[in-house]
Order: C-alpha cells, then sequence, then structure tokens
C-alpha cells in the first residue's frame, strides 16, 4: 500500500458532525450550560442528562478550598483530571478491596457491593479515616489540563459524604431503576446489565448531586458486572456500549469531525517514519483487531496526534509536550478497537494528555516510576516472592517495562485487556500496576520451582480480567498509604517521578 494511502479522501467523516456523549467525574469545563455551584452560570430550569450536562459541574465545587490555600502560600502538587478522578473514585475501590480481602476468593460483585454501601464512611483497615476537607471529586476547570489539587490520598478521596450522594441520587433514579428492574425481570443476566447501563448513560440528572451519583453508579457497576460486549449499534454514533461508557468516562461529549479530517490532511508528520515502524507490529497476533483496524487508520489517529499536540501550547503549571513515542500504537489499539475512528482520536488524545501525561514524555519517566512502583508494591505484598525474583537479578524493568507502558494492552487476549481497561477508566490507570502484581502472585508457585523465571516471564500467560480485578481490589488496603498515595500520583505528577528517580540514582 502507498506511503500516502491514509491521507486520501477516505477518511469517513462528516464536515461539522458533532457527537454528544455522557460525562466523567473528572470532567473538564464546556460550553455546556453549567450546572456549578461556584461562580458558573445558574442551573438550567430543565433537567439535563448526563450526556448533555456541563463539565463544570464537577469542577468547580472545590474551588473555594484551593483558592484558600493559594491565598495562604500551602504548596499544593500539581495533578491532571484523571488523578483527580482516581482520587474521587479511590474511596469505593479501596472500600471493596478491603472487603475482599477478608473473603478467601472474593468475587468482583461482592467486592463491588461493599464499595457502594461503604462510599464515604471509615473504611476498614488500617487507612480508615474520613475524607479531609481540601479533597478534590472533580477537576478544577480552566485552560490546562494540568490543575493545581490536595494530594490524592485514600483518606482524601472524596469532596462530599456519601450520604449526600447517595440520599441527592436516591430519590432521581428510583422510579427509573424499578421499571427497569420491571422489564428487565425475565431478561438473561448480561441484557439486565445492558439495560442498567444505558439507564445511567441516559439518566437524566437536575444538578450537581445527581450527576455525580450517576457517575458513581456508573463505576460501581463497571466493578460489580464489568461491561457487557456487544455489537456496534446503527444509531447514529456507531459505538456498542463498551464504547459509549468510555466517552462518558473520558468526557467525549462532543467532537469535531471538521478538526480531524483538517489534521488528517495535513499529511506526514515530523515523525511518521517512526509511527509507519510501530503500526505494522501492532497486536499482530490478535486476528480480531487486524480485521477490525487497518495499519491506515493507525497512521491517521497517531499522526493527527501529533499535529494537534505541535498546535497546542505547553501547560502553563508544567512543561508538558506531547508527540509520539515509543508504545503509543499499542495505547491507540483500544480505542480504534472500540470506537470508530473519529470518537477513537478524540478518547485517546484525551486519555494521553489527561490520565497518563508523563508515561509518554522523551524519557518516558512515568514508565520508569511505574516500574520501581511494582518492585515496591511486590515487595509490600509478597516479600519472598520480591527476594526470589531480586535474586536472580529480575527485577520490574526486567521483565514487566512491555506491560507498564501498555497499560497491559499488549498482553492477550485484547477481550481481557478491554476489561481491565475499564476498571482503569473508571478507577484510574495507576491501577495496572496492582494489575500487574496479581498476574505475578497467580504466577508465584511456577515462579519459584522453575529453573528459568525469566523464560516464563518473557510472556506472561493469557489475561483472565474477572480474576486480575478481584485480586486487585483485594492488594489496595494491603499497602501503605504513602505508598498508595505514590502509585496514585505516579502518572502525572512530576514531583513523584523526580522523587522516585532521584531515589533510584542515590541507590
Amino acid at each position: 500500500m502507498s506511503s500516502k494511502a491514509p491521507w486520501n479522501s477516505s477518511t469517513k467523516v462528516v464536515k461539522g458532525d458533532k457527537k454528544r456523549t455522557p460525562n466523567r467525574q473528572q470532567a473538564s469545563s464546556s460550553p455546556s450550560p453549567s450546572l456549578s455551584s461556584a461562580g458558573g452560570p445558574a442551573v438550567a430550569a430543565t433537567s439535563v442528562s448526563v450526556a448533555q450536562a456541563a463539565s463544570t459541574a464537577l469542577g468547580h465545587s472545590p474551588l473555594k478550598p484551593l483558592q484558600a490555600a493559594h491565598a495562604s502560600g500551602d504548596a499544593v502538587p500539581f495533578m491532571t483530571e484523571a488523578g483527580l478522578a482516581g482520587a474521587s473514585a479511590s474511596t469505593e475501590l479501596m472500600a471493596a478491596g478491603a472487603v475482599a480481602a477478608s473473603a478467601a476468593n472474593p468475587p468482583a460483585a461482592s467486592a463491588a457491593a461493599a464499595a457502594e454501601s461503604t462510599h464515604g464512611a471509615n473504611s476498614t483497615g488500617k487507612r480508615g479515616k474520613q475524607p479531609g476537607p481540601g479533597s478534590v471529586a472533580g477537576p478544577v476547570s480552566g485552560p490546562s489540563p494540568v490543575q493545581h489539587a490536595p494530594q490524592p490520598t485514600r483518606r482524601a478521596a472524596s469532596s462530599q459524604p456519601s450520604s449526600g450522594l447517595t440520599s441527592g441520587g436516591a430519590g432521581t433514579h428510583s422510579s427509573a431503576s424499578q421499571r427497569t428492574s420491571a422489564t428487565c425481570a425475565n431478561a438473561d443476566p448480561q441484557t439486565d446489565a445492558v439495560h442498567e447501563y444505558v439507564e445511567i448513560i441516559t439518566s437524566r440528572n437536575t444538578n450537581d448531586r445527581e450527576l455525580r451519583e450517576s457517575l458513581r453508579r456508573l463505576r460501581h457497576l463497571i466493578l460489580s458486572k464489568g461491561i457487557p460486549d456487544t455489537a456496534r449499534e446503527n444509531n447514529g454514533h456507531g459505538c456498542n456500549l463498551r464504547g459509549r461508557v468510555w466517552k462518558a468516562l473520558l468526557s467525549i461529549y462532543r467532537v469535531n469531525a471538521l478538526e480531524y479530517a483538517t489534521l488528517v490532511q495535513r499529511g506526514p508528520c515530523s515523525v511518521a517514519e517512526k509511527i509507519q515502524n510501530d503500526t505494522f507490529r501492532t497486536l499482530m497476533t490478535d486476528k480480531g483487531f487486524q480485521s477490525r483496524v487497518s495499519n491506515d487508520m493507525l497512521l491517521r489517529v497517531l499522526n493527527a496526534f501529533v499535529w494537534k499536540a505541535q498546535d497546542q501550547p505547553p501547560s502553563r503549571l508544567l512543561n508538558l509536550r506531547f508527540s509520539y513515542v515509543q508504545g503509543m500504537n499499542v495505547l491507540s489499539a483500544p480505542f480504534l478497537y472500540v470506537l470508530p475512528e473519529l470518537d477513537a482520536f478524540n478518547a485517546f488524545t484525551s486519555f494521553i494528555q489527561q490520565s497518563c501525561p508523563l508515561y509518554v514524555q522523551p524519557a518516558l519517566e512515568g514508565v520508569h516510576c511505574g516500574l520501581k512502583l511494582l518492585d515496591r508494591c511486590l515487595e509490600e505484598i509478597d516479600p519472598s516472592l520480591f527476594a526470589f525474583l531480586k535474586a536472580k537479578q529480575l527485577t520490574a524493568t526486567v521483565y514487566a517495562f512491555p506491560s507498564v507502558m501498555t497499560f497491559s494492552a499488549c498482553t492477550p487476549p485484547l477481550d481481557q485487556a478491554l476489561h481491565l481497561w475499564d476498571l482503569f477508566l473508571a478507577y484510574g490507570v495507576h491501577l495496572n500496576i496492582l494489575c500487574i502484581v496479581a498476574q505475578l502472585l497467580a504466577m508465584k508457585t511456577e515462579l519459584m520451582s522453575s529453573s528459568s523465571p525469566m523464560r516464563m516471564l518473557r510472556s506472561f500467560p493469557e489475561l483472565d480480567a474477572r480474576k486480575i480485578v478481584s485480586t486487585t481490589t483485594a492488594l489496595i488496603p494491603r499497602l501503605p498509604e504513602d505508598l498508595y498515595d505514590l502509585l496514585v500520583r505516579h502518572t502525572f505528577d512530576p514531583i513523584v517521578c523526580d522523587m522516585l528517580l532521584q531515589e533510584d540514582a542515590e541507590n
């Protein structure tokens, strides 16, 4: 195929096409009618659906404590929207892990139920404390993707107590839930789950509290039941259920087809050769991926991303610049597999810039910090396995680099990796480190009895998402609070990366 193929007029985008999708708990500001309680436009008189609610509904309420911190000169670290999301959801997930850890073989559903019942209250374990007064449950809106925010510890995980969120949304959703239950009484479990997701995504909310409750319910449903695999729908937006949920979690409520077409028409970017050398190898062994996602689609999305990144000024708060780096071809693969190309481009761009900006800097600082934290987490959770691997000179840098760099997307099968990504987008990409630890624990017996453990570690066993997620939620309460704090922040906070890399240099 000619190298010019990706840039021809076959790109299927329509001028002026715009789409709206549900919001997420860490959404950025938008031109939509605001539900803000602090300084934004007045709350709309009519009800607003999750799909149409303004992102600022979650962004303005934490401003006052942050402004007070700035006025007093208190130092606050940097945080992206995804970091704020990980902090706001961590109370639920920590509670789920605490309950899961107490069971012999904890199912994900039981852990999620515990998360719902204990959200906002004192969680069990050695880190069960009430949210701090300066904690943040949504983003700080503004022109920059990186914002000031309090440190996202597990004791400062939500800006409002659960009782307020639950009571605010319970009355709103109860009648709809009863109707859904009656409709799905005779349906199979997957159909029932699909109806629950659709109800949440299309639910109408009149205020910030109800919107937060809808997002909490969406995260809980992902943890308890997973996202059913459904076919792409012929309904105007071309997304299956997972695609609609992903766009909600990534705040892709509107896309600009003209912008994408213009970026594509600019042709190969400055690093196009580097991109082309990687794309043809993307998930080569996955026949389903190869049949759905062409090499031209990967080339268009990645080159367009570089063009867009070059047009954007660096962050006002951090000198972050984005271009193509190793592994981004694999990171774009799940989005192109799940979403139509236009939506995939926007979701991929949001994911890179908001969820894991330090993972895609030229030196891959975030990846190297993730590897350091993987060693620390394994040492804390299973000292004997850590000591065994260390004696063999097998650190995470040696065996886990691809899994950390691609958030486990490089490990087959893809359908199981997508279930892990459901968890990451709902609760934070930092959980990938614990998912890798969970895989190591599952391999422990074979590893410690093997004369050549590195041979086993060269290629991790096929993913079993249900078991990995169950183990991961059980591992969270076993980590010291300061270690979990570093884990949450390492994908976006350069202070954490500098500290970890400096400690490594000194040792």
